[in-house]
């Protein structure tokens, strides 16, 4: 079969895709925290604990937009996975890739134009389509987008690794430390390009996403299924 391969190797699956999708994923967390006032884009968890921080002050504005967030995000998982289990394919991915980046160029047109919050609705999509492309369809055991799960999956393989002596236990729990730091370096990047290109520093995760997508476009293979989606 020609085009992306899966990783042979027995255990959590973390092919070079997943730790490119892993650094999209905290680049753009990174730009949404910095230009939409402290507002996730990719991390959930962190919108879920600030909305409810804030209504526990009653401080109704301030965690208003962190709640509405969340149904966003999710409605983008929704879409993602419609599209993607009615037909496993890389063509599929491929097309949600290239939307996705769309949607963080209309990300980009709408925090120029200083609209505001609003600016966050497409980067959500984005970030939630995202994670339908690789994971549960056996090409990547990985969130791409969020990583208290890759945390879980590192702490969980590392406790196995002592109690097996190594093996595959280890080389999964190099590929999660490998996923959290491609996010985080991706975290990091985004924020520093950010200071130094602006906003355009969002059209590197187009360009990546917009490669990404013309690579699975040319593979016209079914993808595997992995046994958590089963």
């Amino acid at each position: 079969m020609n085009g992306p391969k899966p990783d042979a190797a027995p255990g959590f699956r973390a092919p070079r895709e997943a730790f490119l999708l892993a650094g999209v994923g905290g680049s753009i967390d990174a730009v949404g925290i910095l230009t939409l006032g402290g507002l996730f884009v990719a991390h959930m968890s962190g919108n879920s604990a600030s909305f409810g921080a804030a209504f526990g002050q009653g401080d109704w504005a301030k965690g208003l937009p962190h709640l509405l967030a969340i149904p966003v995000f999710v409605l983008g998982l929704f879409l993602g996975y419609l599209w993607i289990l009615s037909s496993r394919t890389y063509r599929r991915c491929a097309v949600l890739l290239a939307v996705e980046a769309f949607l963080l160029a209309v990300f980009f047109v709408l925090v120029r134009t200083g609209i505001g919050l609003p600016a966050a609705i497409p980067a959500l999509l984005a970030m939630g389509l995202q994670n339908a492309t690789l994971r549960e369809l056996g090409f990547s055991s990985f969130p791409t987008t969020y990583v208290t799960g890759v945390l879980d999956m590192l702490g969980k393989s590392a406790a196995r690794a002592v109690l097996e002596g190594g093996g595959p236990a280890l080389s999964d729990a190099r590929r999660a430390g490998a996923v959290w730091l491609s996010y985080a370096t991706g975290a990091i990047l985004g924020s520093a390009g950010l200071a130094w290109l602006g906003v355009g520093i969002v059209f590197v995760p187009v360009v990546i996403l917009g490669a990404l997508a013309t690579r699975f476009a040319r593979t016209g293979s079914q993808l595997g299924e992995h046994p958590a989606a089963r």
